[in-house]
């Protein structure tokens, strides 16, 4: 039995498009969670974005080649204890080397014959937009999902 997920993915990962194309269905933004990587000017939404990213894209944009030698903290590694420091408080999913988390949708009932499309979605800069508790209102937000520009629309 359906548990009332919807799923879609937007074409990109442009907060404001998706917000207003989401809105012009009359999907209630606070009902909604999008998985998109770091990148878009995501704080000024309403949607819940929960941001993805891995290791091999920098926390503070300044790589140690060009802090080497100048004495700023980070200088050296910084003072990162294995296993008990973690990533950036402002990021919401962190992902720190390929493999550690089987999919960024891990949590959700989406099945694992399907789930590769949704990762593989974000990892091309695609927001993957979810609306968790649609219940009775299934097709409805599915249709509104399709009508709002999402592509590869399904309900679980």
């Amino acid at each position: 039995m359906a548990s009332g997920l919807v799923i879609g993915i937007f074409p990109d990962a442009d907060a404001k498009a998706l917000e207003d194309a989401l809105l012009a269905q009359q999907i209630d933004p606070s009902k909604v969670k999008v998985f998109a990587g770091d990148g878009d000017d995501s704080e000024s939404s309403t949607l819940d974005f929960i941001e993805v990213f891995s290791d091999t894209e920098s926390i503070t944009g300044l790589s140690d080649d060009m802090t080497r030698g100048t004495g700023v903290l980070a200088d050296s590694g910084g003072t990162a204890v294995p296993g008990i420091t973690g990533p950036d408080p402002g990021f919401r999913a962190y992902f720190p080397e390929e493999g550690v988390s089987k999919h960024y949708l891990d949590g959700f009932p989406v099945p694992d014959d399907e789930v590769d499309n949704f990762d593989d979605a974000i990892a091309d800069g695609r927001a993957v937009v979810l609306y968790p508790d649609a219940g009775a209102d299934e097709q409805k937000i599915a249709a509104a999902f399709k009508a709002a520009g999402l592509q590869n629309v399904r309900s679980y």
